[in-house]
C-alpha cells in the first residue's frame, strides 16, 4: 500500500488548524497517510479539446487553416492570448472544453 511510505509531516497542517494532524485525511505527524488522502497524488496524461472559432483570410480551405495552425509559422503559443479572450471577463471557458483521461499514471509521490 504506497500510503505506508507516505509518513504525514508538518508540511500536512494547514494555517486554519494547529492540530499535528494531516488537514486532509486527519492522521497524525508521524504516522502514514490514509490511501485515500489527497496529498497522494499521481501523474496522468490528459487531453483538452477546445473548439471555438478564429478569423482566417475568406480564401483559406481546411488545408489552409490546419496548415497554418499545425506546420506553418504560427505559434501555439499563442493559444493562451485567444483563450485568454474567449475567457473574457468571466475566465471560464467550461462550455467550449472537454478533458478526456489518456492513462500513463505515474508512480503515488507525496504533495504536501
Amino acid at each position: 500500500m504506497p500510503s505506508q511510505l507516505m509518513l504525514v509531516t508538518r508540511k500536512a497542517m494547514r494555517p486554519a488548524s494547529d492540530r499535528e494532524e494531516c488537514f486532509y485525511c486527519l492522521q497524525p505527524i508521524g504516522a502514514a497517510h490514509k490511501p485515500d488522502c489527497v496529498l497522494i497524488e499521481k501523474k496522468v496524461l490528459v487531453r483538452m479539446t477546445v473548439e471555438y472559432e478564429i478569423s482566417v483570410p475568406s480564401c483559406w480551405s481546411k488545408e489552409d487553416i490546419e496548415f497554418h495552425r499545425n506546420e506553418g509559422t504560427w505559434c501555439a503559443g499563442n493559444i493562451i492570448e485567444e483563450l485568454q479572450e474567449l475567457a473574457g471577463e468571466s475566465e471560464c471557458l467550461c462550455n467550449c472544453t472537454r478533458f478526456t483521461y489518456l492513462g500513463g499514471d505515474s508512480k503515488p509521490f507525496l504533495a504536501e
